[in-house]
């Protein structure tokens, strides 16, 4: 019926002006408009907040189901979200040790620490000639090697200077050449090396026998890095005529301990020495 239209024209019943309105095709038009607009913008915000999504892919293509236990749901339950494969990170391969020799490379820069060995390891050498004394290594010995040094060959200190001045300085050359491995501890004895100073009155004096025509001689025949920054130095000591180098006394073959350490003043300390065996030539 149209608006105006007063009775109906089927079967001429007078109309209301409520059934004109709802008979309109004009009125029912813009009404499905409207529902049609509504339904539009909902269905616009669910697909822009993302609460309804469409599968990727192209026309004629398969639709692929995830099983619930891939997906993480239980069955009949959808998850919305496309499986993704998870990509492993990348990881650096760790660094692992290896011992090797390293004598070339580490010669010349233990040559500081090995050049203040060289003098007592070479003094030393003869009084170990067919197993005469037994080799020992304490703070005992270590605290004769470092008086050695100053005494005898830098002639820093010497005969008249009290014991506590001695004492002071060779502390100072124990913690350079033994980090904290060695403590001051000078004994006197009859035995070598304890023998090589003794005490008179408030000084000390060199006990033994004066070297005369000879000079020390050492050579660095290996170096074995066993652990990362410990070293097992090899060397051969002893005492030359200073005419003629090849006119050797007795050599003693020495297994010197050397560690890195940044604090000493030659970025090297001496952990312990000891005679040489065969097996600290060898790798690992």
């Amino acid at each position: 019926m149209r608006n105006d239209d007063e009775f109906c024209y089927r079967c001429g019943q007078r109309t209301s002006a409520f059934q004109r309105m709802f008979g309109s095709r004009a009125f029912i038009g813009s009404v499905i408009a409207i529902l049609v607009v509504a339904v539009a913008a909902v269905l616009t915000y669910f697909i822009w907040t993302g609460q309804i999504s469409f599968p990727a892919g192209g026309k004629g293509e398969e639709e692929t189901v995830q099983a619930p236990e891939e997906s993480g749901g239980e069955l009949g339950e959808a998850t919305g979200e496309p499986e993704v494969t998870a990509v492993p990170e990348a990881t650096a391969t760790p660094y692992v040790f290896e011992p090797a020799e390293v004598t070339e490379a580490m010669r010349a820069e233990l040559k500081p620490l090995t050049k203040k060995a060289r003098p007592f390891l070479a003094f030393g050498a003869s009084y170990y000639e067919n197993n005469a004394n037994a080799f020992r290594w304490d703070n005992e010995t270590a605290t004769v090697m470092a008086l050695y040094n100053l005494y005898q060959v830098e002639e820093t200190v010497g005969y008249g200077d009290t014991q506590s001045e001695i004492r002071k300085a060779v502390k100072k050359e124990i913690k350079r050449l033994f980090g904290g491995n060695f403590q001051y501890n000078l004994t006197y004895s009859n035995t070598f090396p304890n023998n090589v100073f003794r005490p008179v009155n408030n000084t000390l004096i060199y006990n033994v026998s004066p070297i005369t025509g000879r000079t020390y001689s050492m050579t660095v025949d290996k170096i074995i890095e066993y652990q990362e920054n410990k070293y097992r130095v090899i060397v051969s000591a002893g005492l030359v005529s200073e005419n003629n180098k090849n006119n050797k006394g007795y050599f003693q073959k020495y297994t010197l301990y050397v560690n890195k350490d940044e604090n000493s003043e030659y970025g090297y300390t001496i952990e312990k020495i000891k005679k040489y065996k065969k097996k600290d030539g060898q790798i690992g």
